[in-house]
C-alpha cells in the first residue's frame, strides 16, 4: 500500500531528473501552466523549488481505468435455467413389481452417506449434550446436599454450645452455693 504511494511520488521526480528526457515530449510544468504575464512572479519561486513536478504526475491517484469491485448485498444469480428440472436421480420402478430396498422409491440417493453421517453426528452431538446436562444437574444436587448438611452441623454445633454453656453455668451457681 505504501509502494503505490512511494512510486507515485518518484515517478515525477526520475522523469525530471533523467536524462533521457529529450526523447519524450516536454511535460506541462507549473511554469509553463500559467498565463506570460503572470510567470514572471513565480520564476524566483520556482527557480528555488526543482522539486515541483510536473501538472501530469498524478496521473495515477485519480486514474479509473480499473476500478475496484463493489460490494453487492445480495449474492450473483446462479445461471439456473441450465439446471434441468426434476430430482437428481429418477428411481427404475415398474409398475406392479415390489420396489427393491437399495432403490427407494422417495428421495434422492444424491449425498446419502453425507446425509447419514451428518445425521449421526448430530445425534451424537445431542446424545453428549443430554449426558453433560444429567452430570452438571446431578453435581449440582450434591453441590446443595453439601450446603444443606453443613447447615444443619453448623445449627448442630450452636444448640450443643448452648447446650454446654447451660451446663457450665450450673456448675458455676453449684459451685457457688455449695462454698456459701
Amino acid at each position: 500500500m505504501a509502494f503505490g504511494a512511494l512510486r507515485s511520488i518518484i515517478r515525477p521526480v526520475s522523469r525530471i531528473l533523467s536524462p533521457a528526457s529529450h526523447l519524450s515530449p516536454p511535460a506541462k510544468t507549473f511554469a509553463t501552466a500559467l498565463p506570460p504575464e503572470l510567470r514572471h512572479l513565480f520564476s524566483p519561486i520556482l527557480r528555488n523549488l526543482p522539486w515541483i513536478p510536473p501538472c501530469n504526475a498524478f496521473h495515477s491517484l485519480t486514474d479509473t481505468r480499473f476500478p475496484k469491485r463493489r460490494p453487492v448485498d445480495k449474492p450473483r444469480r446462479k445461471r439456473a435455467s441450465l439446471k434441468p428440472p426434476g430430482p437428481y436421480a429418477w428411481v427404475k420402478c415398474v409398475p406392479g413389481e415390489p420396489i427393491h430396498p437399495n432403490q427407494p422409491n422417495e428421495g434422492s440417493k444424491k449425498r446419502r452417506n453425507e446425509k447419514k453421517r451428518i445425521k449421526q453426528h448430530r445425534s451424537f452431538v445431542m446424545s453428549e449434550k443430554r449426558k453433560r446436562k444429567a452430570q452438571v444437574q446431578e453435581a449440582k444436587r450434591k453441590k446443595i446436599m453439601k450446603r444443606v448438611e453443613r447447615k444443619m452441623a453448623a445449627v448442630a454445633r450452636d444448640r450443643a454450645w448452648a447446650e454446654r454453656l447451660r451446663e457450665l453455668k450450673q456448675i458455676e451457681e453449684e459451685k457457688k452455693s455449695a462454698m456459701a
